[in-house]
C-alpha cells in the first residue's frame, strides 16, 4: 500500500504544469498558444521577447520540472520505509516522468519529459546524469537544435550508467539501468514530431 501511495504522489508531483503556470503568471498568456504549444521549458521560453528573459524562463522552468522528479524519487521511498528502496525509487521516478508527459490536468498532454527525467536520474545516479547533460550541451551547441541535444541526452543516460558502474549496472543497479534505457525510448517518442519536421525539412531542401 505504501508503494502505491508513493507512485500516486510521484505521478501527481510530475503532473504539476509549471510551464503553464509560470508563463500565465509572468506573461498573462497560455503557453499552449505559444510556438509548438508544448508545456516544457524550451517552448515556454519562446513566450519571452528578450534573450535574457528567454534564458531566465528556461532555467526557472527546467529547474522546477526537474525538481518534481528529483524530490519524490529521493525522498518518498526512504520516508515510507521501503524494503527495496532503489527499486521503489526507480518506480516513483518513472511515475513522475509519466505524470509530466501525460498530465491529467491538461487532457493527458504534457511536456516531453527531459527536465523531469533529468531530476529523477540526478537523484538515482548523479554521475551518469551530469555526463548526459554534458553530452546534451555538446550536441546542442554543435547542431543548434535543442531536440537533438535532448535525444543525445537520452542515449547517453544508459551508456553513462553502465560506464560509471560497470560491475553493478546489470546487477544490483539493474533497475536504474533499465530506467535509463526506458527514458531514452520515451524521449525519442516524445520528440517524434521534431524528428518528422527535421527530416521533412531536409527532404524539401534537397528537392
Amino acid at each position: 500500500m505504501a508503494l502505491v501511495l508513493a507512485l500516486l504522489v510521484g505521478f501527481l508531483s510530475g503532473s504539476v504544469p509549471w510551464a503553464l503556470w509560470f508563463v500565465r503568471i509572468t506573461k498573462g498568456v497560455d503557453v499552449r498558444s505559444v510556438g509548438s504549444g508544448n508545456v516544457g521549458a524550451t517552448n515556454a521560453s519562446r513566450a519571452f521577447t528578450t534573450r535574457s528573459g528567454r534564458l531566465s524562463a528556461f532555467l526557472a522552468i527546467y529547474l522546477l520540472d526537474a525538481g518534481k522528479g528529483f524530490v519524490p524519487t529521493l525522498w518518498l521511498p526512504e520516508s515510507l520505509g521501503s524494503a527495496v528502496p532503489l527499486r521503489d525509487a526507480v518506480l516513483v521516478g518513472a511515475a513522475s516522468v509519466l505524470g509530466h508527459v501525460f498530465t491529467p490536468w491538461l487532457g493527458f498532454r504534457g511536456g516531453k519529459g527531459v527536465a523531469t527525467a533529468t531530476g529523477v536520474l540526478l537523484a538515482l545516479d548523479p554521475l551518469a546524469t551530469v555526463t548526459a547533460l554534458l553530452v546534451f550541451f555538446a550536441v546542442r551547441l554543435g547542431t543548434g537544435e535543442v531536440f537533438f541535444g535532448s535525444l543525445a541526452l537520452g542515449l547517453a543516460l544508459p551508456a553513462a550508467a553502465v560506464a560509471w558502474h560497470p560491475e553493478q549496472a546489470l546487477a544490483e543497479r539493474l533497475p536504474v539501468t533499465v530506467l535509463c534505457g526506458a527514458l531514452a525510448v520515451l524521449l525519442f517518442w516524445t520528440h517524434r514530431s521534431n524528428l518528422r519536421k527535421h527530416f521533412a525539412a531536409r527532404a524539401a531542401h534537397r528537392a
